[in-house]
C-alpha cells in the first residue's frame, strides 16, 4: 500500500505542484514587471495564499478519491507538504533571481512605498540602513521554503483531520 501512496503522490501532486509553482512565480513577477505598486504586490501574497489552501484541500480530496476513499493523516500531510515544498522552491528561487540580478532595489523600494502609506518611512529606512547584509538572500530562500512547508503542514493537518478515514 505504501508504494501505491508514493506513486499517487508522484502522479497527482507533483505535476499539479509544478503548475502551481509556475503560476505562483507569474503571480509574483507580474506586479514587479508592471510596477503596479506595493498594495497590489502585497495583495498577490494573500491571493496566492488562498489559492494554495484551496489547492491543498483539492489535492487531499482527490488523493482520497484515488485511494478508494481512504485517507490517513500521514497521507494528507505528505500531499500538502509535497505540494507546498515544490511551490515554495519555485517561488523562493524566482524571487532570489529577480531580487538579486534583475531589480536589486525592488524589495527596498516596495517596503518604503508601503511604509509611506502608514507614515513609517523613517523607521523602515533606518531598519534598511542598519541591515546592509545582502548575503542574507540565500538564507531568505531557505526561510521562504520553510514558511511554505509550514503552511502546507498546517493546512494538511486541518484538511486531513476533516477528511481522514483511518
Amino acid at each position: 500500500m505504501e508504494t501505491n501512496n508514493s506513486s499517487s503522490i508522484k502522479s497527482l501532486v507533483i505535476p499539479f505542484a509544478i503548475i502551481a509553482g509556475i503560476a505562483r512565480v507569474i503571480l509574483d513577477v507580474l506586479p514587479k514587471v508592471l510596477s503596479s505598486g506595493s498594495l497590489f504586490y502585497y495583495s498577490t501574497f494573500l491571493i496566492a495564499f488562498l489559492l494554495e489552501i484551496v489547492a491543498i484541500v483539492f489535492l487531499i480530496k482527490k488523493y482520497k478519491a484515488l485511494s478508494n476513499g481512504e485517507l490517513s493523516l500521514k497521507d494528507a500531510i505528505s500531499v500538502g507538504l509535497t505540494f507546498m515544498l515544490i511551490v515554495g522552491i519555485f517561488f523562493a528561487t524566482s524571487s532570489y533571481i529577480y531580487d538579486t540580478y534583475i531589480d536589486t532595489d525592488f524589495q527596498i523600494n516596495t517596503a518604503l512605498e508601503w511604509a509611506e502609506r502608514y507614515g513609517k518611512t523613517q523607521e523602515v529606512q533606518e531598519k534598511i540602513n542598519g541591515d546592509p547584509d545582502k548575503n542574507g538572500a540565500i538564507f531568505g530562500i531557505f526561510t521562504s521554503i520553510l514558511m511554505f512547508s509550514f503552511i502546507g503542514f498546517v493546512v494538511s493537518i486541518l484538511a486531513g483531520s476533516i477528511f481522514r478515514t483511518k
